[in-house]
């Protein structure tokens, strides 16, 4: 069984949540609001399961999951996600990947 743990905003910034597979854990951001919260669990918990190896289609896969069960906290993250810290971070991360 997945363990989630809740950790600062400070240890994730500026995720909101991430996943390890060699430990079984999700981590999720304890300052997120509830509906936000629930999301991020379920994405979490669905990259822990997924075996695709392209990041991007991991990402589609991990929020319609999550999507799908918590519409509310799905559309909360996209809001929160509009920021220029988690613009940037999307940014890099496109980025880093054309790199590879």
């Amino acid at each position: 069984m997945p363990e989630i743990i809740y950790q600062s905003k400070e240890d994730l910034y500026p995720r909101f949540g991430y996943a390890s597979r060699d430990r079984k854990t999700a981590y999720v951001r304890e300052d997120l609001p509830a509906c936000v919260k629930d999301f991020v669990v379920l994405h979490e918990l669905y990259h822990l399961k997924d075996q695709s190896r392209w990041w991007i289609w991991r990402e589609i896969k991990a929020n319609a999951h999550g999507a799908f069960r918590r519409p509310i906290g799905f559309f909360a993250c996209v809001l929160l996600s509009l920021q220029p810290c988690r613009l940037r971070y999307y940014w890099n991360r496109v980025l880093g990947s054309r790199l590879d």
